[in-house]
């Protein structure tokens, strides 16, 4: 009895681990779980990342879209560019609405019921009829014929702004404040436009691009540090904005164009847009 094995004793002892296997576990265990952590904090790093970037997108593609769809809008030859207070400047004067007046015939006498537009009565002339559809006229607009951008016909110097004297809606007459004298110049193509006041696009040092709005007329290009955007209501459009800048050109045939660049960068990411906005420069 004393050499006989107990049933299931041996294979017990088979059925176990060894010290040797145990660490051995334990060490695969660990290094298969730093791969895994490590893989899972690639991924969330990555996510992160691609978040941020895609923010960073948003943000300047909204700002760029809304600037590209103004200038689009802006009266020809009225946008202007100025590097200044550590940033740049762009100005421009929104279009409300546009069409053609009837010009004077140099006749006599017009036809009954004619109304045109002469440049050199005196006194001034005061009104005109609209040729083809009616315009709505704005409270508070401005009417400009034939702006060059330059004198005489500067629509920032007033030159050939006047103030209409009387809003409303599908007018078939414009009748406008002569302000003493008679618009300086006669559009070729008959044209007149409706102007709402100036807006101002500034990037700053601060990293943001803000839009002003509601401020006076001024023939100096108005900024900050001058004084000239006091009391204008302001709205930010883009923040962390690490580059901007905006190239006005003006080619032959009126066609012109503004090239917009703007970068913003956050949490180490950088994203970089390019816009060429197509203007038309006739007056």
């Amino acid at each position: 009895m004393s050499g006989r094995t107990r049933p299931g004793v041996g294979r017990a002892c088979a059925a176990g681990f060894t010290l040797i296997e145990l660490v051995v576990v334990i060490a695969l265990i660990g290094a298969v779980g730093t791969m895994g952590a490590g893989l899972i904090a690639r991924a969330v790093d990555m996510y992160r990342n691609t978040g941020a970037r895609s923010a960073l997108v948003d943000e300047a593609e909204v700002a760029v879209r809304r600037l590209s769809r103004e200038l689009a809008g802006a009266l020809p030859n009225s946008i202007r560019i100025v590097n200044a207070d550590g940033g740049v400047y762009l100005e421009y004067v929104p279009v409300l609405a546009s069409g053609r007046y009837r010009a004077f015939a140099s006749v006599s006498a017009e036809p009954t019921g004619n109304d045109p537009l002469e440049f050199n009565a005196v006194p001034p002339d005061t009104s005109f009829q609209v040729l083809g559809p009616p315009v709505d006229v704005a409270a508070g607009s401005a009417l400009v014929i034939y702006n060059l951008g330059i004198a005489p016909a500067d629509v920032y110097a007033g030159d050939n702004r006047r103030a209409p004297t009387a809003s409303g809606t599908a007018l078939s007459t414009i009748a406008f404040d002569a302000a003493g004298a008679s618009f300086p110049l006669d559009s070729p193509e008959r044209r007149f436009f409706l102007v709402g006041t100036p807006v101002t696009y500034f990037c700053g040092p601060d990293g943001r691009l803000t839009r002003y709005a509601g401020y006076g007329w001024s023939a100096a290009q108005p900024t900050t540090g001058g004084g000239g955007l006091i009391g204008a209501t302001t709205s930010r459009l883009a923040s962390s904005v690490s580059a901007c800048g905006f190239e006005l050109t003006v080619g032959l045939a009126n066609l012109g164009s503004v090239l917009l660049r703007m970068g913003l960068t956050r949490d180490g990411e950088t994203v970089t847009l390019l816009e060429q906005v197509n203007i038309d420069a006739t007056p």
